[in-house]
């Protein structure tokens, strides 16, 4: 009699208070300095940008594919728990961009293989410990997928079928690349466990800034965390974009599908102690590392450049470049190869100065500065600047002669509203300087 008693009175608990007995799951994954994973990402993206034409907007296809493979070792941990900073070993990184059937394809140099990711407040910031990269280099290993945010889609506690748990903005702005976030609604939800996988949802939308541009994703995801290993091992995450026209990038529609895989690594196999020797210990960004280099379509002249410089159009004339600033448009660059001079000699100022006067709409009215600027290498650099209107818009404009020894001339012309030369600083200055000719200098 007894046990029947104490039999009913544990059945009616459990209808009771069915909730209370849910399996919980642990997803949370630790992330530890030295801890390394091997990576997969496969990228499909297709859709259409728009721009335009004799003042008509025009729809151009547009297509990409790209694949990553590569290991990635952790070198610290940030106060919240996430990797702040991993070095990479890339085995394989290419992708292959089509514009209205144009195609380009963006690959990685082979001594630019060891390259280092690391967030700095809210971004991420991927250079090489071998050398500068191309913007197309950077392009093609800092705007994949954001691996060191990954773990951030956990909940970091136990959790139940059927429970969801809010994206943090931070992960949110990381995985959307995004420079500013605006509101974001991502939403995770664990639909099932199968042992040892527990499968988690990702649904919702986030609006943000990039490049100064207002961008919509709609995203639809799903990811598998392995229990027995304690790790996300596999993602695929589905977005469609609407990005508007923007001061360095043009309006599109496009929808993007990211497959991941990700597992274990020995670092001492791909990531050892010895071939990170070269990597700069500490959290600070090396600034001789961040720069970008340029190297001009006809071989004429390279150039290293801050990387917040945004090239926007370039052919054999010449080439433009927007100064974005924390998703801000401060300065336009035009960058042209000059007639060559003969030896040893180049437009004297006042040949300059007249040459730069005579630039079609320019008005020049007060002329604030000129002289010669430091150089090295034999290069001779003189700078104008001057306020005046061009094309109806008063404006400032900074311009630079940079000669060779060899007669070769390069001018570069920064534009920019007045109010806006504290915040172009030195940095007009600092890409005049770093041209190079065939044969100066060797690239740094």
């Amino acid at each position: 009699m007894a046990a029947r008693t104490i039999l009913a009175i544990f059945i009616v608990i459990l209808a009771a208070v069915p909730e209370g007995w849910a399996q919980t799951y642990p997803l949370s994954e630790a992330s530890q300095a030295g801890a390394c994973s091997r990576i997969h990402l496969e990228m499909n993206l297709a859709g259409e940008m728009r721009v335009n034409k004799e003042g008509k907007t025009v729809s151009l296809k547009l297509e990409a594919t790209a694949t990553h493979d590569f290991a990635e070792r952790i070198l610290s941990v940030a106060s919240d728990g996430l990797p702040e900073k991993a070095a990479r070993i890339y085995e394989n990184a290419k992708a292959v961009i089509n514009v209205d059937k144009e195609p380009s394809e963006r690959v990685l140099r082979s001594d630019r293989r060891l390259l280092v990711a690391q967030r700095t407040q809210d971004r991420l910031v991927v250079y090489s410990p071998a050398g500068t990269l191309t913007r197309e280099e950077l392009e093609l290993t800092s705007e994949h997928f954001d691996t060191l945010a990954l773990p951030g889609l956990l909940p970091g506690r136990a959790v139940s079928a059927g429970d969801t748990w809010k994206v943090p903005n931070a992960i949110a702005q990381a995985l959307c690349g995004f420079e500013g976030l605006t509101e974001q609604s991502l939403v995770c939800k664990l639909e099932e466990v199968k042992d040892p996988i527990a499968r988690v949802s990702v649904a919702g939308s986030a609006t943000g800034i990039d490049l100064g541009a207002l961008v919509k994703l709609t995203i639809e995801a799903v990811y598998q965390f392995d229990l027995n290993a304690k790790r996300l091992t596999l993602l695929q995450w589905k977005q469609k974009e609407e990005r508007d026209q923007g001061p360095a990038s043009p309006a599109t529609t496009v929808q993007t599908t990211v497959k991941l895989t990700r597992s274990a690594a020995d670092p001492s196999a791909v990531l050892s102690d010895v071939a990170l020797v070269s990597v700069p210990e500490g959290s600070e960004l090396p600034p001789h590392l961040t720069q970008m280099e340029y190297h001009d379509v006809k071989g004429r002249f390279t150039m290293l450049y801050g990387r917040e410089w945004q090239t926007v159009s370039q052919g054999d004339e010449h080439v433009v470049m927007r100064l974005m600033d924390r998703g801000d448009f401060v300065a336009q660059a035009t960058i042209t190869p000059w007639t060559k001079a003969e030896k040893g000699k180049h437009l004297t100022p006042e040949e300059f100065r007249q040459a730069m006067a005579e630039t079609p709409g320019w008005d020049p009215e007060d002329e604030l500065q000129a002289g010669e600027v430091p150089a090295e290498g034999g290069r001779w650099v003189y700078r104008i600047s001057a306020l005046g209107d061009l094309d109806g818009t008063k404006v400032m404009q900074n311009f630079y002669l940079v000669a060779g020894p060899e007669g070769q001339q390069l001018v570069l012309a920064f534009t920019l509203a007045p109010k806006q030369a504290d915040r172009l600083g030195s940095r007009d200055l600092s890409m005049a300087v770093n041209v190079d000719f065939p044969g100066d200098r060797q690239n740094k």
